[in-house]
């Protein structure tokens, strides 16, 4: 007895409601020819903070720089270019939420500094 192979199913994304037949959206491919409206990541200067927390990490000490006073930073993927330049730079992970940037890394100092040589003013809090 030989089992035969399945093909992968084609994930569908049905974007219509309950409707008429002249008027449906047709069908699409999940992950095909998707726009993303997205505004465009610029360099984020002026001051932030840095602090540290370690609740709900199983008491794993994390560095969040948050309150940045740049209004560049409300957009995400500003901040995930900065994020990503940080993780790079200070050779730890990272990631974004809620406007903050969490970094797995115990020393503040060397954040600090990194900080600056982007051009923002950091202070340990």
């Amino acid at each position: 007895m030989t089992a035969k192979k399945r093909a992968k199913p084609i994930k569908l994304e049905w974007s219509g409601g309950l409707s008429s037949i002249e008027s449906e959206i047709p069908v699409s491919l999940k992950g095909k020819n998707q726009k993303s409206e997205s505004k465009i990541a610029a360099k984020i200067t002026g001051k932030a903070d840095i602090r540290r927390e370690s609740k709900g990490r199983a008491g794993k000490p994390v560095a969040i720089v948050c309150k940045f006073s740049d209004e560049e930073a409300k957009n995400p993927e500003s901040l995930k270019m900065l994020c990503s330049e940080l993780k790079n730079s200070l050779a730890c992970g990272g990631t974004v939420e809620d406007d903050e940037i969490i970094l797995t890394l115990r020393d503040f100092e060397k954040i600090k500094i990194i900080l600056e040589k982007f051009g923002i003013i950091a202070r340990i809090v």
